[in-house]
């Protein structure tokens, strides 16, 4: 889980955020390169997702609990 440590969440920020800075795509990148970036956009993606659905859950969970009156 995510949501629960602000840690993991900095450490996700971090890499995405270093991946994002390195991905530069020119007419001179190798396929090399290109295979680097693929991978890091699989793995950033796969996180961030993991990130939106808990905190999907989590607002539903509190949509439920305003209207539950709790």
């Amino acid at each position: 889980m995510f949501y629960d440590n602000v840690d993991k969440l900095n450490e996700i920020e971090k890499t995405v955020c270093e991946n994002l800075m390195t991905a530069a795509v020119t007419a001179n990148t190798s396929e090399r390169e290109l295979l680097k970036i693929a991978h890091n956009y699989r793995s950033d993606m796969a996180n961030m997702i993991g990130v939106l659905r808990e905190y999907k859950e989590l607002i539903s969970k509190l949509e439920e609990g305003v209207s539950d009156g709790t």
